[in-house]
């Protein structure tokens, strides 16, 4: 019973101790809301600005998508070569790479299977190559190697007009009508091969 009142003063000198604790560390506590709130704040910024960016990129490369199905030769081939000048950018995912190599295979299609021409010539190393071939104009465009007709030493010369392209993204050699057609089929297969690479690291 003695022992009463001092146990009830200890226990009531213990409520300011316990406040004064509270006290102290309120302004630790403000400081690490603020900093958690900042963060927040900068990491819905920085989320803001890489859609901000992507959506950039891929207007670009909408513009670019444009030149380079573009007949006109001049125009594919600046928007080919934007093409994978874009393709070097971090916003490129791997879908996109996939996306961009369909592109330039189907503007290598679109220059050489139109001219209703099936075979090749397969470049040395590749497989497929093969002995001679004949060379088949197309309809103003790109001319294909074919297999040769004739005995198996033929091997007929290419019209003097005719450039050669090596196309490295498929193995395979087909020539064109002009130097704007080559340059328009040598900036495509690069854009393939680019994609490629990019996908496979």
């Amino acid at each position: 019973m003695l022992g009463t009142p001092t146990t009830a003063a200890t226990q009531a000198g213990a409520g300011p101790d316990w406040l004064q604790y509270v006290a102290a560390f309120a302004p630790l506590s403000a400081l690490l809301a603020a900093v958690i709130a900042g963060w927040i704040a900068w990491r819905t910024l920085a989320q803001r600005r890489e859609a901000d960016r992507r959506d950039q990129w891929w207007q670009r490369t909408q513009w670019a998508i444009g030149l380079a199905m573009d007949p006109d030769f001049s125009r594919a081939v600046v928007g080919l070569i934007a093409l994978k000048h874009l393709a070097g950018s971090d916003l490129c995912t791997a879908e996109d790479y996939e996306m961009l190599d369909k592109i330039g295979g189907a503007k290598i299609d679109a220059l050489t299977l139109s001219e209703g021409s099936a075979g090749r010539r397969r470049l040395p190393g590749q497989p497929g190559h093969g002995g001679p071939v004949r060379h088949e104009p197309g309809h103003g465009g790109a001319v294909r190697d074919q297999p040769a007709h004739g005995g198996a030493g033929q091997v007929p010369s290419a019209r003097a007009d005719l450039i050669p392209v090596d196309l490295k993204s498929r193995g395979e050699r087909v020539f064109a009508g002009s130097p704007e057609m080559a340059k328009a089929l040598e900036e495509a297969d690069r854009l393939v091969s680019f994609a490629a690479a990019r996908r496979s690291g």
